[in-house]
């Protein structure tokens, strides 16, 4: 049978091509990139516990020892706790992992996989379907033409799959943006993630409305501080003293010692295609819906800068 053809070698495009091979289904992973990924402690993603599972079985690797599983989360807005849950057998913590890790993971498990064939260097510039079939053209160094019996689109928010199709893409841009940054520093209450809303150091100006904080191994934290609507540019002196000052709050220390790995900027946008699927062309992932259908409470948000 002809494989079907995954365009896009992200978390979904990869987890897409082992879940298929597990039923004895071929795919060809069309990779745009160079096949490895930026080492990025600040992008970063949340599973849910049958997510992981999921992962973890079809990558045939445990996964724990690579993210972390919160031991709980809490919200408080100023100095009041307003929530507070340890996470047990009936309420399954979260895997945090870099989004890097996750991927070298699959891409390994789709090295060892004979039906998963992935291909680099390859980005989709036209595609044609009829009744028996899809046949794609990529852009590389040859050009190459590829006969699928099905296509799926997971090739992000700017899916060419998407645009080839002229399929809609209705909703808001720009909905929130964050400042993001990766520190190791030792905090209250490790292992716990966090949103704290309008932190009682912080009552006027950028950064004042709220701040997550997700721990990662080795005493790492993605901070997300909410920024205030517009285009204010977030400049590097701006986001240290930021950092500085969160951390001042939280530990109480004058001097708070820490490490920056990474920063950015995250968008969030709230967008639904019209349809999914259009004949044997199908979207998934940020392909289909930014961020996702209904998000869940801010802590547990899958997020990148």
């Amino acid at each position: 049978m002809d494989p079907v053809i995954v365009v896009g070698a992200g978390p979904v495009g990869l987890t897409l091509a082992l879940a298929l091979a597990r039923q004895e289904v071929p795919s060809v992973v069309l990779d745009e990139g160079p096949g490895t990924d930026a080492l990025r402690a600040a992008r970063t993603v949340v599973l849910r516990e049958d997510t992981a599972a999921l992962v973890e079985r079809l990558a045939g690797t445990p996964l724990g020892g690579a993210g972390l599983r919160w031991a709980g989360w809490r919200s408080l807005r100023r100095k009041q706790v307003m929530r507070d849950i340890a996470f047990a057998d009936d309420d399954p913590a979260p895997l945090h992992i870099a989004q890097h890790v996750l991927t070298g993971a699959l891409r390994a498990a789709v090295a060892r996989e004979p039906l998963v064939e992935l291909v680099v260097d390859s980005r989709l510039d036209s595609m044609e379907q009829e009744s028996t079939g899809v046949t794609v053209h990529t852009r590389d160094p040859g050009g190459t033409w590829w006969r699928g019996s099905y296509l799926v689109g997971c090739d992000g928010p700017r899916s060419t799959v998407r645009k080839l199709q002229d399929i809609r893409f209705p909703g808001r841009t720009a909905v929130e943006r964050h400042a993001v940054a990766a520190v190791r520093s030792e905090l209250p209450r490790p292992g716990e993630a966090f949103l704290h809303r309008l932190p009682p150091w912080r009552t006027t100006g950028p950064f004042a409305g709220e701040i997550a904080a997700r721990p990662l191994p080795d005493d790492v934290w993605r901070l997300d501080w909410l920024l205030p609507p517009g285009k204010d540019l977030v400049t590097p002196e701006l986001l240290l003293a930021r950092i500085r000052e969160t951390l001042i709050g939280w530990t109480g220390e004058t001097s708070p010692s820490y490490e920056l790995l990474d920063t950015g900027v995250h968008t969030v946008h709230h967008r639904v295609a019209r349809r999914w699927r259009a004949g044997r062309i199908f979207l998934a992932g940020d392909a289909a819906h930014l961020p996702w259908p209904k998000a869940p409470p801010a802590p547990y948000r899958s997020s990148s800068p």
